[in-house]
C-alpha cells in the first residue's frame, strides 16, 4: 500500500490509552475460532454484538505510522488484547512524501498473535488524533493484497 502523512502527532504513543493516536493506520480484521478465547474476551464480543448488532472480529492487525517505535515493532493495544499494532513507518523520515509499504501479512500476523491468521474479513484505513486532541492528515492509495 501507499500512504503519506502531513506530520506526526505530538505526544502520541500507541502503547498508552490516553495517547493512542496515529497519523496513518491500515486496519485488517480477521475471523477465527472465538471459542478458544478467554471468557472475558468472549463476553465482550457477545455484549458488543448484542448492543451494535455486529460481531467484533476475532483479531485485528493495524499497521501504524509511529512517532518513534522502530519499524517491525508490535505494540499491544492498551484497550484490548485482540488488537495488535505493527509499526510500518516511523518518525519524521518520509513525512510529507508518499511511502510505499510492502509487508508479509501472514508473517506479521504470526509475529503479533503467535498463530496463523484466519480469513480476512475487512480492510480499512483511517487517521485519528482524538486521544491527544490534536490534528492529523494522511492520504492513502494503492492498497493491494496478493497471494504468495
Amino acid at each position: 500500500w501507499r500512504w503519506k502523512v502531513a506530520g506526526l502527532i505530538e505526544g502520541a504513543d500507541n502503547a498508552v490509552a490516553s495517547k493512542e493516536d496515529a497519523p496513518a493506520r491500515l486496519v485488517l480484521a480477521f475471523d477465527g475460532d472465538k471459542s478458544k478465547l478467554p471468557l472475558s474476551d468472549r463476553t465482550t464480543i457477545a455484549l458488543v454484538s448484542r448492543v451494535y448488532g455486529r460481531d467484533l472480529p476475532y483479531a485485528t492487525l493495524m499497521y501504524v505510522w509511529s512517532n518513534d517505535k522502530p519499524v517491525g515493532t508490535v505494540i499491544a493495544n492498551p484497550h484490548t488484547k485482540r488488537i495488535r499494532m505493527f509499526v510500518a513507518s516511523s518518525g519524521k523520515s518520509g513525512v510529507g512524501t508518499w511511502q510505499a509499504i510492502r509487508r508479509n501479512l501472514r508473517e506479521d500476523y504470526r509475529k503479533a498473535f503467535g498463530e496463523d491468521p484466519g480469513r480476512l474479513t475487512a480492510i480499512g484505513a483511517f487517521t485519528d488524533s482524538d486521544n491527544t486532541r490534536s490534528h492529523a492528515e494522511a492520504w492513502y492509495g494503492d492498497i493491494t493484497l496478493t497471494e504468495k
